[in-house]
């Protein structure tokens, strides 16, 4: 794996990072701490998940900032740090590249735009930083508040479907993961440890695990706007692509 076209490598300190090259007004280490975006007052928002993801301004476009944190039992013992020295295959390099392959293929997905590891001894910490998706919000917080239309559920399940013909296996398909816009397009967001892939059993994986988590969700919150109806209305837009 080597570091797409049109990104440049930048060595400061412990600090590796890849940056694209037209994206940031600034070229250095310092764009992955939420204190250089506070300095300058283009912190515009946050948002909670598993660590905070900072909403940040750089000039006239919208950017999103993620540091990387263990899931799980072991994520409460080691939160932030991983095994390995080479970036190429770090988890936050690992995204970028999968992202750029995915946006200059015309996938709904945020622009990439930089990504950075930052070593302790045999270790190290991850930050991706994202083209920001603007007035969208996630299908959990969509269906709270109201039912899609049996072509807004088609047009899902044709976005995951264009995602299964492109090869890309998303290993944590949820129903966080899928971003509606004001305009009604459908988005897929965060892509770490996916991979893109021939085709196999692991379609199916990504569509019954997504089925789990509207199960989750409906138990959960039993005003949810969604049925099993809607699951079919989604495989036959699914079904739809080919």
């Amino acid at each position: 794996m080597s570091r797409p076209a049109g990104f440049v490598e930048i060595r400061q300190g412990a600090h590796i990072c890849w940056l694209r090259e037209d994206s940031l007004s600034t070229l250095s280490s310092e764009v992955f701490e939420p204190e250089f975006w506070r300095a300058r007052n283009a912190v515009i928002g946050t948002a909670m998940g598993r660590g905070t993801a900072w909403f940040v301004r750089d000039g006239e476009r919208q950017l999103v900032l993620r540091h990387y944190r263990r899931g799980g039992l072991f994520g409460r013992l080691v939160k932030d740090l991983y095994t390995g020295i080479t970036p190429a295959y770090s988890r936050a390099m690992r995204e970028l590249s999968l992202l750029d392959s995915m946006f200059r293929a015309g996938l709904p997905v945020p622009e990439p735009i930089a990504a950075r590891m930052s070593r302790r001894g045999a270790m190290y910490r991850a930050d991706l930083l994202i083209g920001r998706i603007t007035n969208a919000s996630d299908l959990l917080a969509v269906l709270q508040r109201q039912p899609l239309t049996v072509h807004q559920w088609q047009q899902i399940g044709a976005m995951i479907r264009r995602f299964h013909l492109n090869g890309i296996d998303h290993t944590d398909l949820n129903i966080h993961n899928i971003l509606l816009d004001d305009d009604g397009a459908s988005w897929l967001i965060d892509f770490d440890k996916c991979s893109a892939r021939p085709p196999g059993n692991w379609q199916q994986d990504n569509l019954a695990r997504l089925l789990r988590s509207l199960h989750k969700e409906k138990r959960l919150h039993p005003a949810l706007h969604w049925s099993e109806h809607n699951w079919s209305a989604l495989l036959d837009g699914y079904h739809s692509q080919s």
